[in-house]
């Protein structure tokens, strides 16, 4: 997936220091970044939070945070509940440029410690791990209550890995072909 003309502009809108880490970003994680923005923006909110970076995620709809969702069995209901904390928080009469809270910036923070590997890019998967260890947040809170912890998304995260790493057999094939892994990180 590419970033389009908007996302590359939003990018730009950040800090130096913002962009230097979206860079080790996958393009999908990026876009669930700036959704998350334009999503703070859009309600005149002054920060962006990581209730709006799990309305970014689960806007964009695909990834593997999605995915890691929909194999725990997340009741579709989660989007609703996020919508209806955001439409609750505070917005400003005044249009401004809304940056990264500090829980947000814990978020990202440990998202990029979430990573398997400390070479490997941050795919939507470890945004999800970042708001499932950053407790205290309301995005955390609903992750909880409807069901996800660390544990649980690490291990179909780590399911996931293997079966992409696993020799090809026929057995593998159909795990694959039957589950929800045909993800674009």
């Amino acid at each position: 997936m590419m970033a389009g003309p908007r996302e590359v502009a939003m990018v730009e809108g950040f800090t130096a220091r913002a962009r230097r880490m979206l860079e080790r970003f996958t393009p999908r994680a990026r876009r669930a970044v700036v959704l998350a923005t334009e999503e703070a923006r859009s309600r005149g909110h002054e920060s962006i939070e990581p209730e709006h970076l799990l309305m970014g995620i689960l806007r964009d709809g695909e990834g593997m945070a999605v995915k890691v969702l929909e194999r725990l069995q997340v009741p579709e209901t989660l989007r609703a509940e996020v919508e209806r904390l955001l439409s609750e928080a505070p917005g400003s009469s005044t249009p401004s440029e809304p940056g990264f809270s500090p829980e947000l910036k814990a978020v990202l923070q440990a998202a990029l410690e979430a990573r398997l590997q400390p070479n490997h890019v941050i795919g939507t998967e470890n945004l999800l791990l970042g708001l499932l260890a950053c407790e205290g947040s309301e995005a955390n809170r609903v992750l909880h209550a409807a069901g996800v912890n660390v544990d649980a998304a690490r291990s179909v995260i780590s399911l996931f890995y293997n079966s992409m790493a696993a020799p090809i057999t026929a057995e593998n094939l159909r795990f694959i072909a039957t589950s929800k892994w045909r993800v674009q990180r």
